[in-house]
């Protein structure tokens, strides 16, 4: 929490040149720039506004940011994706930023907050990947999870859990191999299945 601590100290600096970094952006962000705002300059704490379903799991958002390497936004290989992953806070495997969902929010917007506050990256939030249910190895708790593709346009060099945790861009591969999570690989896999477009023969004539 230091770190976080430190962060909030100056950000209102942060906050005007969070804007003009915003406004240079060429794409229509998914929310709006004053909640942006708020998800860097006042990280979320605690778990009183936690939402549970009727079985009494915990609901769990996060987004799987990727890139493409070149131009095209369309691909027959999928090496030629790039996905943002961030170190556990325990130290063990490589993950994607996932959080609580909270009763005064949308999945979408819960998806954002945490994958800003975590991954300290901004871009345009995709249909849903799908959900999971899955136990916590740490909590012995029951959790249902909710993941969304986000097409990064934007990097922060200031992020809430920037002294917490470590973010690299890595190949569909190493994300498969670095990744502890069986629920977390299956919506990866469900990423690949949509942007990653079957090889066609061409018949020459």
């Amino acid at each position: 929490m230091g770190g976080i601590s430190g962060f909030l100290t100056n950000f209102s600096p942060f906050t005007n040149l969070f804007e003009s970094i915003l406004e240079k952006i060429p794409v229509k962000l998914q929310i709006p720039l004053e909640k942006m705002v708020s998800y860097v300059s006042y990280p979320r704490t605690g778990r009183h506004l936690q939402r549970y379903d009727n079985r009494g799991f915990r609901l769990v958002v996060g987004c799987i940011p990727y890139r493409y390497k070149k131009l095209e936004e369309a691909s027959s290989n999928e090496e030629d994706i790039e996905v943002l992953v961030i170190s556990a806070q325990n130290g063990k495997g490589m993950l994607f930023p996932k959080g609580g969902w909270e009763n005064d929010e949308s999945m979408e917007d819960a998806a954002i907050r945490e994958t800003v506050e975590e991954a300290g990256v901004l871009g345009i939030i995709e249909c849903k990947l799908g959900k999971w249910s899955y136990k916590s190895k740490r909590q012995s708790i029951f959790h249902e999870g909710h993941m969304f593709p986000l097409l990064v346009k934007k990097e922060l060099d200031s992020w809430p859990e920037k002294n917490i945790r470590e973010r690299k861009w890595v190949t569909i591969s190493k994300a498969r191999e670095e990744c502890p999570h069986l629920w977390m690989k299956e919506a990866l896999e469900e990423l690949v299945r949509r942007h990653v477009q079957p090889a066609t023969d061409e018949k020459v004539i």
